[in-house]
């Protein structure tokens, strides 16, 4: 659908990152400063996976009133690590109401005229996968950052809209799909569990 994107054989525009998107660190953690009086739960790096969140732990730190306002998470906004396994993304879709980030994660809002959260989270595992990272940042993946400004001049190879839309259909459908066969398992799970009860019970 998109070529070879690592070297853009579709000759697709390039754009940085910032003339398509805006973006920002979270807040800084200060545990000294944490009243627990406006305590709201927080993503740090180890909560967002590739393309999904782990929720099972959450922590939380105190946000003022324009804190939140500034640190706040809207449905499509895509959170990015800032060290660690450089790149690794997940969209979020309001899974947990009033939730923050922490300045290990870039929340990314993309300009969705131009570009889809989707895409660009497929973009950054692909370069991840490839480690093309190395060169961004200046080191190894695994225990490089990637500072804010050089996130916002990272270039782009950005495919028309409409195909991009095509892509987020396609990606969609095979999430149902997963989720069907997934549901499936489970329930063949569930009767080998019983049948096994029933006979060696």
């Amino acid at each position: 659908m998109f070529g070879d994107i690592l070297c853009n054989d579709k000759g697709w525009p390039i754009y940085a990152l910032d003339a398509i998107s805006s973006s920002r660190l979270g807040k800084m953690l200060d545990a000294k400063r944490n009243t627990e009086k406006n305590s709201f739960p927080y993503l740090a790096n180890f909560n967002v996976q590739w393309f999904e969140f782990d929720l099972s732990a959450l922590h939380e730190m105190d946000f003022t009133d324009a804190e939140r306002e500034e640190f706040s998470l809207k449905d499509g906004d895509l959170l990015i690590t800032e060290g660690g396994e450089v790149g690794r993304c997940a969209i979020w879709h309001n899974e947990v109401p009033n939730c923050y980030f922490q300045k290990a994660l870039h929340r990314v809002r993309c300009d969705k005229n131009i570009i889809l959260p989707e895409y660009l989270a497929w973009w950054f595992k692909i370069h991840s996968d490839f480690n093309d990272f190395e060169d961004i940042v200046g080191g190894k993946a695994t225990i490089a950052h990637l500072p804010g400004v050089i996130l916002k001049k990272l270039q782009i190879e950005v495919p028309g809209i409409n195909v991009q839309k095509d892509f987020v259909s396609f990606w969609r459908e095979i999430d149902k799909s997963k989720a069907a066969v997934q549901k499936a398992l489970d329930q063949t799970q569930l009767l080998f569990d019983s049948l096994m009860q029933e006979y060696f019970g």
